[in-house]
């Protein structure tokens, strides 16, 4: 459905710039009119780009191995600090004093960290910090994921896992899908998210995992 629908959106894109462009006829009514249009445009073209992002997360077949949450938590600092380095943000990690092991599918894990991470870089400014840290409490696998960002407003918060929900922060380059699909690998995976946050000073979100 998301591959069939692309057409006629792009389409539809084209025709309202055409319009704009000629000018011929266009009036301020007129224009406040492809106004309009060109925000549902973006609408549908962004739910779009989620379902093409569910198709690919649906497509991961890979086996469930056992994970090393150390070497995770390293390897997330691997891949990620030289963007954060760019942002001129810190990112930390903060691996378990012994090591633990989870169970998942290795490439669907990457996705969850790479959507709670570039939330985090999103939402911190220059000097900032992210940290990623994991320990054991109660026989589980805790990991947290914090940020000195901008923070989520309290009445948004009971909402950003839902699937398009686009905060205030995000309008305008959100697909509303990042948490929506941490949140379905999380419990995927057996495993429980919360969030907290504080307008200005940051956002942290706890995950939960039974051990392997």
């Amino acid at each position: 459905m998301g591959h069939v629908l692309k057409a006629p959106v792009f389409a539809t894109q084209s025709f309202i710039e055409a319009i704009r462009r000629s000018g011929v006829g266009v009036d301020s009514e007129l224009q406040g009119y492809l106004d309009q249009a060109q925000g549902k445009l973006w609408e549908m073209t962004r739910r779009l780009q989620g379902l093409s992002t569910i198709n690919a997360l649906d497509k991961i077949e890979g086996e469930w191995v056992r994970i090393s949450v150390q070497g995770m938590l390293s390897e997330i600092y691997a891949v990620h600090h030289g963007e954060a380095e760019v942002r001129s943000v810190y990112l930390f990690v903060e691996p378990p004093k012994q090591d633990v092991f989870l169970k998942a599918q290795p490439e669907k894990l990457d996705k969850l960290f790479e959507n709670l991470f570039y939330n985090a870089l999103r939402a911190t400014p220059p000097n900032g910090s992210i940290t990623v840290s994991a320990q054991t409490e109660n026989g589980k696998i805790r990991v947290t994921v914090a940020d000195t960002g901008c923070g989520i407003p309290k009445e948004e918060l009971p909402f950003i896992f839902q699937r398009f929900y686009v905060g205030a922060n995000n309008k305008g380059n959100g697909t509303g899908l990042g948490l929506y699909i941490v949140h379905g690998i999380v419990t995927e995976l057996g495993g429980t998210i919360s969030v907290s946050s504080i307008v200005g000073k940051g956002t942290k979100f706890v995950m939960e995992f039974p051990q392997a």
